[in-house]
């Protein structure tokens, strides 16, 4: 059954929307970092990895302001002017403790990003081969980005990430300013590029 945010259908069924979305948890402020990647490193050779964009990727639709009605692309941001787009990878740990304690912080979050000022578009994806999530927010800016990382619904989660999503999560974050740069590929190479530069 496809689940529904509060606007439409994202084309991915619940539990996908579950991993994508626990991948999103993985967004933790790293001391000064902009970018993290999960305590143990995952494998750049394998192909489910942070930094290997899944063949199998199912992506749901883009949906917030920052959507074209008609297309359901995501618009570049003004001229002169760049957006903040976030990109993260996860994994869910298995098991019924995980999926309920999933469950605690999942409509918190879902409600907090409805209502989060700032955000420009989110997309969520899922590859059934590798069971890993993604995300792709773009944001106003990176300020306004922080102040969901600090959000209550979000600090809530970052405490326990370690406990819901396998190692090997990584999150990246980067300006902007075509929509070229708006991609999971995008997020996908930098992601690897993270991996790379901890080696």
């Amino acid at each position: 059954m496809p689940f529904r945010t509060r606007n439409r259908s994202i084309g991915v069924s619940q539990g996908q929307f579950a991993a994508a979305l626990l991948s999103l948890l993985g967004t933790i402020v790293s001391g000064c970092s902009s970018d993290f990647d999960a305590q143990t490193p995952d494998d750049p050779t394998s192909v489910c990895a942070s930094g290997a964009l899944e063949a199998d990727l199912e992506a749901g639709p883009a949906t917030g302001p920052g959507v074209d009605p008609e297309t359901g692309e995501i618009l570049p941001p003004p001229a002169g002017s760049v957006y903040t787009v976030s990109s993260t990878y996860g994994v869910r740990r298995a098991g019924d403790a995980v999926a309920e304690r999933h469950g605690q912080m999942f409509e918190a979050i879902e409600a907090q990003l409805a209502s989060q000022p700032g955000l420009v578009a989110l997309q969520l994806a899922f590859s059934p081969s590798c069971g890993a999530g993604r995300t792709l927010a773009v944001w106003a800016s990176t300020e306004q980005m922080y102040d969901f990382v600090l959000s209550p619904p979000h600090a809530a989660a970052m405490n326990v990430v370690d406990e819901l999503v396998e190692p090997g999560y990584g999150v990246t974050h980067w300006e902007a300013s075509t929509t070229d740069e708006m991609t999971f590929a995008e997020g996908a190479r930098r992601l690897a590029a993270n991996v790379a530069a901890t080696r």
